[in-house]
C-alpha cells in the first residue's frame, strides 16, 4: 500500500474551531472532519474497527465518533447522512465542553436553523447526557431517533472499558424499545467475532486477527521451531529456527479466541501497514455491506436487456440469465403468482415471462433493480420518497391501462420511476427531516420540491434515465415534462399528460389535507381530455389507491 493511501493522522480528526471563528467556518470545519471519519472507514475499515476493538490510549472523543461511523455504515446508512450526524456530534461535544460566550452558542444554533439543518439541532439536545454517565439511562427513552439512540449506544459502549464491552452492549440492547432494535442487529457481529488487533489461535497455532471481511479474517502467524529453553531464563546463541511469518487470508470457523487479549494499537498499525500486499485479495464480502451504483445498471441487468433487444429472442437463453440473479428470479415468479387472474401460483420464470410478455419483463426488471440502487441506504425521509415514488407510479401504471397509449403499465410505472429518482440522489434531501413541497408549483416537476441543485429535476432525471438504457422516445418524454401539453408533440402528449398527472395526484394524496382532493378533478381537467377520461374514471382510480394516502415518518 503506497504512502498517500495511509489515512490522515488520528489527532486531525479533532481539530478544534478557534473561538473568534464565525458558526459557518466551526460548521464547514466540523464538517470536514466528519467526511474525514467517514472516509477512514471506508477506505480503512480495520483500522477503523481497531480503534473501538483494542484498549488503547485513543481520546473518547475520537473512539465515539469512529463508532458511530461504523455503527451507521452497518446499519446501511447514507454516507452523506452518516457525515453530518458525525459533524452534528462534533458540534454538540464543542457547545458542551466549551467555555465559548452564549452568543457564540446561540449564533451556532441560530445559523443551523436558518440552513434547516434540523438532524444537527436533534443531537444537539442530547449534549447534557451524550458525554456522560447517564448516556445509558437515555438509551432507553422512547422519542429517540434513529440517529441520536446510535449516538447514544455509541458512547455507552466508548467509554466501558475493552473486556467489558459485549456485557455492556448486551444490557445496552435490552435497553433499546422494540421499534428500533433493527439498529442493533447488524452490530452483533462487532461483539461475537475477533476484531482487527485480537490475538487468537488460527487453525491451533497463535496468530493475529489484522483484516476482516464477513467470512474470514486475515492472521499473523509467527511459529517456532526447535527453540531451546530455560525456564526463568534466556539462552543466548540457540539454534532455535524462527519461521517466517506466514499472512493469510481463513475461515472464521477456524479462528479460535478463548481469552480475550490484543495487541498494542501502535504494533496493530505497524502489522497492518507491513502486510498491505499480502492483504490483496479478490473475492469475499467486505465487512460492511455492498454499496451499489446508481448511475448504471448492474451487469447480470445489461445482458438481460442486450437478449430483450433481439430480434428474434431466445425464450430459454432468457429465463437462464434471469435465474442467475436470485433477486430477479423471486421477483418476477412472486410478481407473477400475484398478478395472474385465479392467483395460481407461478413455479417457473419461464411461466412468469410468458404471464407478462418479453417487453413488460424488462421494464419490471429495470424498475426493480433500479429502486433496489435507490433505496439501498437509510436517510431520514427514505421511505417517504419511496412511498411518493410507488404511488406515482401506480397512478401512472393504473391511467395507462384506462387510455390507448404507447404506455405499457410497466413502462409508464417505470418512466415515473425516473422521474422520482432525484428524490434519492440529490445530496440535500439526505439531511432533511420534511419534504418540502412549493404549493403553488401544481404541474411543474421541476419546481416540486424545494431544493437547490445545480440542474433541473428533469435534466438529472434524462441523464438517469440514459445511463439505464432507455429509449430514446422515453429520454425525449422526460426532457418534454417541464412544458405545457400543446408544446409537447402529438406523438407523446398522452403519455406527457400520463406522467404529469399522475405526479401531481400523488403530490396531492401525501401531502395536502383531504379536502384538496375535492378540486382535484377541475385542477387536472385538461389533462383527462387528452387521456379521454371523465371525472368518474378519476374517482375511481383515486378510490382504488386510498388505502396508500399516508406519508411515512422520518426515521
Amino acid at each position: 500500500m503506497a504512502e498517500a493511501s495511509i489515512p490522515p493522522p488520528l489527532s486531525n480528526l479533532l481539530t478544534a474551531p478557534d473561538s473568534d471563528e464565525s458558526a459557518e467556518e466551526k460548521i464547514n470545519l466540523w464538517l470536514k472532519n466528519a467526511k474525514g471519519i467517514v472516509a477512514l472507514v471506508n477506505e480503512e475499515p480495520a483500522v477503523a474497527i481497531a480503534t473501538i476493538s483494542i484498549s488503547s490510549t485513543l481520546p473518547f472523543q475520537l473512539s465515539h465518533l469512529i463508532s458511530i461511523a461504523i455503527f451507521g455504515k452497518l446499519n446501511h446508512f447514507n454516507d452523506h447522512y452518516l457525515q453530518h450526524i458525525i459533524a452534528a456530534v462534533y458540534a454538540t461535544n464543542y457547545l458542551a465542553n466549551t467555555k465559548a460566550q452564549t452568543s457564540c452558542k446561540k449564533a451556532i444554533t441560530q445559523f443551523l436553523r436558518s440552513k434547516g439543518l434540523l438532524l444537527w439541532l436533534d443531537i444537539v439536545r442530547l449534549q447534557r447526557v451524550l458525554f456522560t454517565t447517564k448516556s445509558s439511562h437515555a438509551l432507553s427513552h422512547i422519542k429517540l431517533n434513529s440517529a441520536q439512540r446510535l449516538c447514544v449506544l455509541a458512547s455507552v459502549v466508548s467509554s466501558c472499558k475493552q473486556e467489558h464491552r459485549s456485557a455492556v452492549f448486551l444490557r445496552c440492547i435490552r435497553l433499546i424499545p422494540t421499534h428500533q432494535r433493527n439498529l442493533v442487529k447488524p452490530l452483533i457481529e462487532l461483539f461475537e467475532r475477533p476484531l482487527p488487533g485480537a490475538k487468537v489461535y488460527a487453525n491451533g497455532m497463535p496468530a493475529t486477527v489484522i483484516d476482516i471481511k464477513q467470512g474470514h479474517s486475515f492472521v499473523y502467524i509467527q511459529t517456532a521451531k526447535n527453540t531451546k529453553e530455560k525456564r526463568g531464563a534466556q539462552v543466548k546463541n540457540s539454534s532455535s529456527k524462527i519461521s517466517e511469518p506466514q499472512n493469510t487470508w481463513i475461515e472464521n470457523a477456524s479462528i479460535r479466541a478463548p481469552i480475550a487479549q490484543h495487541i498494542e494499537f501502535d504494533e496493530f498499525i505497524a502489522v497492518y501497514y507491513k502486510t498491505a500486499a499480502d492483504r490483496v485479495a479478490t473475492g469475499g464480502q467486505g465487512f460492511f455491506p455492498s454499496t451499489y451504483g446508481v448511475q448504471k445498471p448492474p451487469t447480470p441487468l445489461l445482458h438481460i436487456i442486450d437478449e430483450l433487444q433481439k430480434r428474434d429472442i431466445d425464450i430459454p437463453s432468457l429465463c437462464e440469465k434471469i435465474e442467475r440473479v436470485p433477486s430477479f428470479n423471486n421477483f418476477l415468479v412472486y410478481t407473477a403468482s400475484q398478478d395472474n387472474r385465479l392467483k395460481l401460483p407461478v413455479k417457473s420464470i419461464k411461466q412468469a415471462v410468458l404471464t407478462y410478455g418479453t417487453e413488460r419483463v424488462g421494464d419490471m426488471l429495470i424498475q426493480f433493480a433500479l429502486m433496489e440502487r435507490l433505496t439501498q441506504h437509510k436517510y431520514p425521509l427514505v421511505e417517504t420518497c419511496k412511498h411518493f415514488t410507488l404511488l406515482a407510479s401506480a397512478f401512472a401504471s393504473k391511467l395507462s391501462s384506462l387510455t390507448k397509449t404507447k404506455f405499457s403499465p410497466q413502462s409508464a410505472a417505470l418512466t415515473m420511476t425516473f422521474v422520482c429518482s432525484p428524490l434519492f440522489t440529490q445530496p440535500e434531501l439526505k439531511v432533511m427531516t420534511r419534504l418540502q413541497i412549493r404549493e403553488k408549483a401544481k404541474f411543474s416537476i421541476n419546481t416540486t420540491f424545494k431544493i437547490a441543485s445545480s440542474s433541473t429535476w428533469l435534466s438529472i432525471a434524462g441523464e438517469l434515465s440514459g445511463n439505464w438504457h432507455q429509449s430514446s422516445t422515453w429520454r425525449a418524454l422526460l426532457h418534454h415534462c417541464n412544458k405545457t401539453n400543446d408544446k409537447v408533440p402529438k406523438s407523446l402528449r398522452k403519455e406527457h399528460a400520463i406522467i404529469l398527472s399522475a405526479f401531481y395526484l400523488a403530490k396531492i394524496c401525501l401531502f395536502n389535507d383531504y379536502n384538496a382532493l375535492k378540486g382535484v378533478d377541475k385542477e387536472v381537467a385538461p389533462w383527462l381530455s387528452v387521456l379521454s377520461l371523465s371525472p368518474l374514471d378519476l374517482s375511481r382510480i383515486i378510490d382504488e389507491h386510498r388505502e396508500q394516502f399516508y406519508c411515512p415518518l422520518p426515521h
